[in-house]
């Protein structure tokens, strides 16, 4: 009898030592469990940062020193602060990797030393090294081309021809198709209520409700440069009146402008620059209006260029600088309506003009424009013709998470 208690208190160290194993395993499991909850918040917190950076990189062209403050606020603000045991490292450009050397793209580690353990004590694990990683880039791939961003206002496209499968027409209250005999794009969306479509053909997409979209300006890189950096009108700035009646060539020069009148000239040129519009301007009735290379700014006191009844009308924006892709700016506070009437039009680049609730466009062709006004009217004298962007050159640049 002695000998079978023995023996079966000899099972008893094996129990302790078993059970000494098992919640071993089930404490390491906790453990590893609470660290991959730790480094997915760390992750989320790296996304967040590379997204920021690359957020400043479309405000500023993919140049500046800009991306790694904004990636160092974003990681802060998600609980991640550079210093002590957090380091926060930025790199634009990233040095290494798919983006390596790319001015577009950031790259950002958080690396967290100390995460603490509980049960691995144990085990002599006090604590564990996470490090993560995530980069972001700026895209350009975005289709939307015309923004109407009045809420309460409707606009109209009356007997338009309109050519763009590539474009996306966003509408923020409603509008009136009137009569449109091919009315070809690639999305067509409404905020406000159902749009009256009267006698119009959609051989693409058809008007479908969508959610209220913002004003894409601090997405386009020269439209938010021209917003934080208004121009100079004081009476040092040198702005000038000029009238122009019945010549063969009105040449114009870029620069500021208290008065602008050009009436019944066979040929007007904007040399390439900036223009400021800060009083009256009037263009009417020119044979021939072109200028490459060119932005047309109209200030709070100004009134915009209106061209109307031109036979034939060509402008383009910059190409680079400052105010790259940006054709026409008024500033948001300016309620004044662009005119481009023309029998022939050519116009390429951003037109700007988000308080303008009557903007008029009689037909362009053959360029990539983006249109930002409050409302308009688009009349179908000749074909609407909106160029798709080219691939990945997009005026609306996104920051997106890449890796």
């Amino acid at each position: 009898m002695q000998r079978g208690l023995g023996n079966r208190g000899a099972v008893l160290p094996l129990v302790a030592i078993c059970l000494a194993v098992l919640m071993g395993f089930a404490g390491t499991a906790v453990d590893i469990g609470y660290w991959k909850y730790q480094e997915r918040e760390q992750q989320n917190a790296t996304d967040a940062a590379a997204v920021g950076g690359a957020q400043q990189l479309v405000y500023s062209n993919c140049s500046g020193s800009a991306a790694q403050a904004a990636a160092w606020t974003d990681a802060a603000d998600n609980g991640f602060p550079n210093g002590g045991s957090v380091t926060v490292a930025v790199h634009n450009p990233p040095t290494s990797g798919a983006y390596a050397n790319v001015n577009c793209a950031v790259d950002v580690q958080i690396t967290r030393s100390g995460v603490p353990s509980f049960f691995s004590r144990l085990f002599g694990r006090e604590s564990v090294t996470e490090t993560t990683e995530a980069v972001a880039t700026v895209s350009s791939n975005s289709n939307g081309c015309i923004y109407l961003l009045n809420p309460s206002t409707a606009s109209i496209f009356n007997g338009d021809n309109v050519s763009a499968p590539w474009c996306s027409m966003l509408i923020n209250d409603t509008a009136t198709f009137n009569g449109d005999p091919n009315f070809d794009a690639a999305k067509i969306g409404y905020a406000g209520g159902a749009p009256i479509e009267n006698g119009t053909t959609f051989t693409g997409a058809t008007p479908a409700p969508m959610l209220p979209v913002q004003d894409p300006c601090p997405e386009i890189a020269g439209c938010n440069y021209l917003t934080k950096n208004a121009p100079n009108l004081s009476a040092s700035s040198g702005c000038v009146s000029r009238t122009y009646n019945g010549l063969v060539t009105a040449s114009l020069s870029p620069g500021c402008y208290n008065s602008l009148i050009v009436n019944g000239c066979a040929n007007v040129v904007f040399n390439a620059g900036t223009y400021i519009f800060n009083g009256t301007t009037v263009i009417n009735g020119e044979q021939n209006v072109t200028g490459s290379g060119v932005t047309l700014y109209v200030t709070a006191n100004g009134s915009a260029p209106t061209f109307n009844g031109i036979s034939s009308l060509s402008l383009s924006a910059p190409s680079s600088g400052n105010n790259a892709g940006v054709l026409f700016y008024e500033v948001p506070t300016g309620t004044q309506n662009p005119v481009f009437n023309g029998t022939t039009q050519n116009i390429s680049g951003l037109i700007y003009a988000p308080g303008a609730n009557d903007a008029i466009f009689n037909g362009t062709s053959g360029s990539y424009l983006v249109i930002v006004v409050g409302a308009a009217t688009f009349n179908g004298s000749s074909a609407y013709d909106v160029a798709s962007p080219p691939p990945n050159g997009s005026l609306i640049q996104r920051a997106v998470l890449a890796q």
